[in-house]
């Protein structure tokens, strides 16, 4: 039971004790969770008929702690009948996707955060980055976008300049910017070492004969990956 937080464990129980639910309407990223599970250990309890030991919600939390060799999960119990409980396994999933991230306040999580841990708490470095770059432009007052699909949330957010509206909402910036033509990279130096790296940059890509920061960075990684 060392997986299982302090509190929780004297919710343990025996996960061959325990049934996956037979109608599940919600996959999940069982990887994801294994990875979450191997970094921080079970922190929320799973829900299961205390009947027939049916998993209501955690289903994808319960095959995670199976193909991870757990013996004990976490589980509190309940004596649902069944409509009551696919009514709750459904609430479970959909109220989680309900909520928007406020991306200001979770670049500034990435920054506190190990990037070693980005895959744990379910995010790729593409993904991170691509949230800072978005941290970035929502800043801006306005931003460029790329030609709208039509009847998209993207065209009906667009003005006559081709620039976003500044009251377009969290989901419509994320719309924009993942069908844009090209995405941002963010990498972040220390003061000191900043001015160095634009130098060292601009000397590169005069010696490569590239028109820009990001031709150059293109090319040596293209190079290096060529000669190993």
């Amino acid at each position: 039971m060392s997986n299982i937080a302090d509190d929780l464990k004297p919710l343990a129980k025996p996960i061959n004790k325990l049934k996956s639910a037979e109608h599940n309407p919600r996959k999940g990223d069982v990887e994801a969770i294994k990875k979450s599970y191997e970094r921080f250990g079970q922190r929320k309890p799973i829900v299961a008929n205390k009947t027939t030991g049916e998993i209501v919600a955690g289903n994808h939390q319960f095959q995670a702690a199976k193909e991870l060799g757990w013996k004990d999960i976490a589980v509190v119990y309940v004596d649902d009948d069944r409509e009551t409980a696919l009514a709750y396994s459904v609430a479970d999933n959909r109220i989680g996707q309900l909520g928007e991230w406020n991306v200001e306040e979770l670049v500034l999580a990435f920054d506190e955060i190990d990037s070693n841990d980005f895959s744990a708490i379910g995010f790729s470095e593409v993904e991170v980055e691509d949230f800072r770059a978005l941290a970035d432009e929502l800043e801006m007052d306005s931003v460029p976008a790329v030609a709208p699909v039509e009847g998209s949330t993207n065209e009906r957010n667009v003005d006559s300049e081709n620039t976003v509206k500044k009251d377009a909402t969290y989901a419509e910036f994320l719309e924009r910017y993942a069908n844009r033509a090209v995405r941002a990279i963010i990498l972040y130096y220390p003061n000191d070492q900043y001015e160095k790296m634009v130098s060292d940059l601009t000397q590169l890509g005069k010696q490569l004969g590239t028109d820009d920061n990001a031709s150059t960075v293109q090319k040596l990684i293209e190079e290096k990956m060529k000669n190993g």
